[in-house]
């Protein structure tokens, strides 16, 4: 009797965690979308922070960097995944001539979603602490996901050259961003994914864990007894 109980209550407690799981998915896929798309009033959106005149440093992978560390890696796909798809829309929109490209946009941030878990727990287990161990692996993700991006950019060198109004702007900004912008703004990134993502990860993993019960058969056979 208890043994029928225990396989029904684990199924119901399974596909309650499913919920709960897409809900936080969903919750970080917004968190992307609103950092992404919304305008923050100097032609850019709202991910975007000036740190000087010409360098912008970013935060819209950081809660992509969260949502994966904390879901998975099959999680960490979705949320890479939907990272590229609203850079490449926020490229048209913003008419931001590098990212217009899907192998631009989004297969970096594809790659990027499904390394996260893996390269976190590794730390994790390397540094035997949570904290700092996502706080590494953090800031070796944003890093990797730079070099990444960056890497995609010049595939895309001759077209944007020949796209007309973008042509005689893109060398110059290519240059900028490669010597200026790329090396500092990176730099604040890491830091940046680094404290932020590392304290978050870990509060929000403590809270999660305090819901996250399964009961097994073996539960309910010794509450029988």
């Amino acid at each position: 009797m208890w043994l029928g109980k225990g396989k029904i209550m684990k199924k119901t407690i399974s596909k309650r965690e499913q919920t709960r799981q897409m809900t936080i998915l969903a919750m970080f896929i917004a968190i992307v979308a609103v950092l992404g798309l919304v305008p923050n009033g100097l032609g850019g959106t709202l991910g975007f922070i000036k740190i000087a005149p010409t360098i912008e440093a970013t935060i819209i992978h950081i809660p992509v960097l969260i949502g994966a560390a904390l879901l998975g890696r099959k999680f960490g796909i979705y949320l890479g995944l939907a990272f590229g798809v609203i850079s490449n829309i926020a490229a048209f929109i913003y008419s931001s001539p590098l990212f217009i490209y899907p192998w631009v946009a989004i297969l970096p941030r594809i790659l990027f979603g499904l390394i996260i878990y893996d390269v976190t727990q590794f730390f994790i287990r390397v540094t035997k602490n949570k904290l700092i161990g996502t706080g590494i692996s953090f800031f070796i993700l944003t890093l990797i996901h730079s070099l990444m991006v960056l890497t995609m950019l010049f595939t895309s060198y001759s077209m944007v050259l020949g796209t007309g109004v973008w042509a005689d702007d893109f060398v110059p900004y290519l240059t900028l961003l490669v010597f200026l912008n790329v090396p500092w703004a990176s730099l604040i990134e890491m830091g940046m994914a680094a404290i932020i993502g590392g304290i978050i990860v870990v509060r929000l993993s403590m809270y999660l864990k305090t819901d996250k019960t399964v009961y097994t058969e073996d539960d309910f056979n010794e509450d029988s007894n």
